[in-house]
């Protein structure tokens, strides 16, 4: 027979198993942006330079399935002004994520790049320089819209995780040359990447839902005494 004391325990235990699980999604979603990427070559192509409202854009092909990037056109950025890559060439790249601890082009500034792209101002010309200060080292942009990029980035960007919905730097890496990033939109497995939020949800919703109607009475009684 229950108790109003063992209906509180239940639902203070049931309450708390639930924000646990949250708080190891935020975890998991705050760390790093869940993206799946291939591991194996994939193709690219810088097909147009200038490009619309980006630096480059860039068509990427032999993407297999089943990841969160596929074949198509992409809005692309360079961040290696130091070397050339040529418009119209097909290369075999492979993809890393910005925050992977693996990308071979490394730096400490990748989040306020994030930051940038998620925050644009002006042209396209003063997003490339304000990428170029904090990834390639560069000098501080000539324009005051990629001046205040590179200061909001400063005030805001450090730590910052792209959430889901939002633009994520992806590294296409080729041996011997220049090396390109590319938008991809953060998928909303970031909610909580590692767990079946819904179904868990449903459950705890059915077991409330279920509590509330056998032990309606009760309930109604400790209510009053909140």
């Amino acid at each position: 027979m229950y108790t109003i004391k063992k209906i509180k325990i239940a639902f203070a235990i049931s309450f708390v198993g639930l924000l646990l699980v949250l708080s190891s999604s935020v975890y998991a979603a705050v760390n790093a942006p869940y993206i799946l990427l291939p591991s194996s070559e994939i193709t690219m192509e810088v097909i147009k330079y200038p490009g619309e409202n980006c630096y480059y854009n860039i068509m990427l092909s032999d993407v297999p399935s089943g990841y969160h990037v596929s074949d198509g056109i992409y809005l692309g950025w360079c961040v290696d002004e130091h070397h050339y890559i040529s418009v119209g060439v097909e290369y075999s790249a492979r993809m890393y994520s910005s925050y992977d601890e693996d990308n071979p082009h490394s730096d400490p500034d990748w989040d306020k790049v994030n930051y940038i792209l998620n925050y644009k101002q002006g042209t396209k010309d003063d997003i490339k320089e304000a990428i170029w200060y904090f990834v390639d080292g560069g000098n501080m942009p000539s324009t005051e819209e990629g001046r205040n990029m590179v200061e909001e980035a400063e005030n805001n960007g450090e730590g910052f995780v792209p959430g889901p919905g939002q633009v994520l730097a992806v590294i296409l890496w080729i041996d011997g040359t220049q090396v390109p990033i590319i938008e991809v939109t953060v998928p909303l497995q970031n909610v909580v990447p590692q767990y079946p939020f819904g179904p868990i949800l449903g459950v705890f919703m059915f077991m409330m839902a279920l509590a509330t109607f056998k032990y309606r009475g009760k309930i109604s009684r400790i209510l009053r005494v909140l």
